[in-house]
């Protein structure tokens, strides 16, 4: 869209023709109004007049109309600038020049809910950098710390921070660093960096989530549909041999992740996979029985007629306590066959946040930090079914799992939560160059 084209799609929409006087009496909402709407685009990029109109009615006494507020805005539109009617819509000036972009960013606000902070919180956006996440501060101060005070180590945050929040992944990150002469002298530093660097953009609000955190999107789909926890024992709708492959790769289901159903060799055996949850569900029951976590009781036995929503909150209580897998050892009477699988879940366990990348033959690849902080692929089994086959979903992926040692094999711990997050172009690229530079280590196939 050029210029000339967005400016005819502002004047339609935006008419000065349509400019009265304010009504009499209502100077004081106008004002009002316009912090709300000022706010809102901050908030959210775009919204509907008749969205904007339910927020401040529901938060202030005095109440308006979608024709009141045109009535009333338009003005301040056209004098101040900073935000503008389009349709039924209001938009970030921003949009000005490319009104086909708040186009897109509608379609990406169709399937996720609007967060709406109470009024006092609401307001504070009307400052445009405004922000309720003080994990930037973390960031900053991490830099400051490493690359001392200075206007280098100043700007070069303010960039950094700003293609993180705006920008589609992170292989821009070393240009904007050596821009200012910022570098780091260890891989630790390096890592520290991007770990803070992606738990601040993981607890910031953007216009893609309608006003949500990455985190918080999550937590709101993981309620709303049970699908983003893998059940073990329940497959999804079944996928045609000759449609296109879930994991985004382009090709045919049959020539792809279809190849894998095939051979189930990217998931345990049969006999395996028994003695996975056996050894699963009586370390669960334990804790359960031990901690009354939940009001249930679990059995070591598979199949098992208890539910992921069940066990999840005592697998969080194991991993946030693995000591209680010697407690487990220790009281009940196991074999010794299990008694080592349990020791290695208690001392080789990974938990946290992995990429996933690519399915191969026998294995779904992840790449994470190892405790150096160096980056390494691992070579994911799945348990019942193959990862691929479990999530169905286009890669990379990030997920939030464990990953656990099994007969010499690297599983997980029946639980993969995949993260609301996308990547565009740059981010793969910087994808493919931490899988390629991982790949002169090979990909680690057992944590024993």
């Amino acid at each position: 869209m050029n210029k000339n084209q967005a400016k005819k799609i502002f004047e339609k929409y935006n008419n000065k023709s349509d400019v009265v006087r304010c009504p009499y009496g209502r100077a004081g909402v106008r004002k009002l109004l316009d912090t709300y709407a000022i706010a809102a685009v901050n908030l959210y990029g775009i919204i509907s007049k008749k969205d904007l109109v339910e927020i401040f009615n529901k938060q202030n006494e005095e109440e308006t109309t979608v024709e009141e507020l045109y009535t009333l805005l338009l003005p301040l539109v056209l004098k101040k600038g900073w935000y503008g009617f389009y349709k039924d819509y209001i938009v970030h000036e921003w949009f000005f020049n490319d009104f086909e972009q708040a186009d897109n960013l509608l379609t990406h606000h169709e399937d996720k809910p609007r967060y709406v902070p109470a009024k006092e919180e609401f307001l504070k956006y009307e400052k445009e950098n405004y922000e309720d996440n003080d994990y930037w501060w973390d960031v900053r101060r991490f830099m400051l710390d490493i690359f001392g005070i200075s206007s280098d180590s100043s700007q070069g945050f303010w960039e950094v921070k700003s293609y993180m929040v705006h920008g589609d992944g992170i292989s821009e990150l070393g240009p904007i660093l050596d821009k200012y002469n910022l570098r780091f002298t260890s891989e630790k530093q390096l890592q520290k960096f991007i770990d803070l660097l992606m738990l601040a953009k993981n607890n910031t609000r953007t216009w893609l989530n309608n006003g949500h955190t990455p985190l918080e999107l999550h937590e709101i789909f993981s309620k709303r549909d049970e699908t983003t926890l893998d059940f073990p024992v329940r497959r999804k709708d079944k996928i045609g041999r000759n449609d296109p492959c879930p994991c985004g790769s382009g090709k045919k289901y049959k020539k792809c992740c279809g190849k894998f159903e095939n051979t189930k060799s990217a998931q345990l055996s049969s006999e395996e996979c028994h003695e996975f949850y056996e050894t699963w569900y009586g370390l669960m029951g334990f804790i359960n029985e031990k901690l009354n976590v939940v009001d249930a009781n679990i059995k070591a036995e598979y199949p098992n007629d208890i539910s992921d929503e069940i066990i999840h909150p005592v697998r969080e209580i194991l991993w946030e306590n693995p000591g209680l897998i010697d407690e487990y050892i220790k009281e009940s009477n196991i074999d010794k066959e299990k008694i080592c699988i349990l020791k290695l879940w208690k001392t080789k366990h990974k938990k946290g946040m992995f990429f996933l990348l690519e399915y191969q033959q026998d294995y779904a690849v992840a790449l994470a930090p190892n405790e150096q902080g160096e980056d390494r692929l691992y070579g994911i089994k799945g348990i019942s079914n193959s990862i691929s086959n479990i999530l169905r979903r286009p890669l990379p992926l990030t997920i939030e799992t464990v990953i656990l040692p099994f007969k010499g094999k690297i599983i997980y711990d029946s639980f993969i939560i995949p993260m609301p997050l996308t990547y565009g172009k740059g981010a793969r690229a910087a994808f493919k160059e931490m899988h390629d530079n991982a790949m002169n280590h090979g990909i680690i196939t057992s944590l024993e």
